[in-house]
């Protein structure tokens, strides 16, 4: 499944130095939203797609298919995700 991820230039340097998408750390609780469309995800500079299914893992995941974002308490690899755009352009560069 594909989900949008919005965040900022700096935020994204962090989560490729991390090697994960997993939230703020220091948190409360860390979780990572995710949009199941590009128009519902944060809009900001940098937009990453997230090729992931939240039925696998945990199953403390607020995931329903009917509802347009959700929260995801597991780390998800930097394999799982390929920036879309970054300032508005595209790069569809693909993690490893």
């Amino acid at each position: 499944m594909k989900f949008y991820h919005g965040t900022s230039l700096e935020s994204w340097g962090k989560i490729q130095k991390e090697g994960v998408l997993w939230g703020i750390r220091n948190a409360p609780s860390r979780c990572t939203y995710l949009a199941s469309a590009r128009e519902e995800a944060k809009q900001d500079e940098v937009m990453l797609e997230v090729d992931y299914d939240p039925t696998e893992g945990c199953w403390c995941n607020n995931w329903f298919s009917e509802e347009w974002q959700h929260r995801e308490y597991e780390p998800i690899p930097l394999s799982k995700i390929s920036e879309v755009m970054i300032n508005g352009r595209k790069t569809n560069k693909k993690n490893r």
